[in-house]
């Protein structure tokens, strides 16, 4: 198809012609905890950075600022409050392996989107 163009996101370049390797890096603080408000109002109606803005903001500095990291945790609002999200970061083994058993086997835990990835 002539003109067209495809964004393909990966952890390593994949080597086909015409690649354009374009890093992403971790999102600065105020942007992460504006991600993370977003996804978690959109999976928690009524959600907002105000419930506990405190633990928001350690969930997205121990996710170092990535964006998948911090998507996958605001997804997980469903179930938890921000609080115990971060508190469950102390498990961080729990936190790769944990996962909805509703959805794609690749998207169930953090482990098995970055293996896929």
């Amino acid at each position: 198809c002539p003109g067209l163009t495809v964004l393909a996101t990966s952890r390593e370049p994949l080597g086909v012609p015409g690649e354009a390797v374009r890093p992403v890096d971790p999102l600065p603080a105020a942007e992460a905890v504006r991600l993370f408000g977003e996804r978690g109002a959109a999976v928690r109606p009524g959600f907002t950075l105000a419930e506990d803005p405190d633990a928001v903001a350690e969930i997205c500095r121990r996710l170092d600022g990535l964006p998948l990291a911090i998507e996958l945790a605001a997804a997980r609002l469903r179930l938890l409050g921000p609080r115990q999200l971060a508190e469950r970061l102390d498990d961080r083994f729990r936190l790769l392996t944990g996962g909805s058993r509703t959805v794609l086997p690749r998207q169930q835990t953090l482990r098995a989107v970055v293996d896929w990835s």
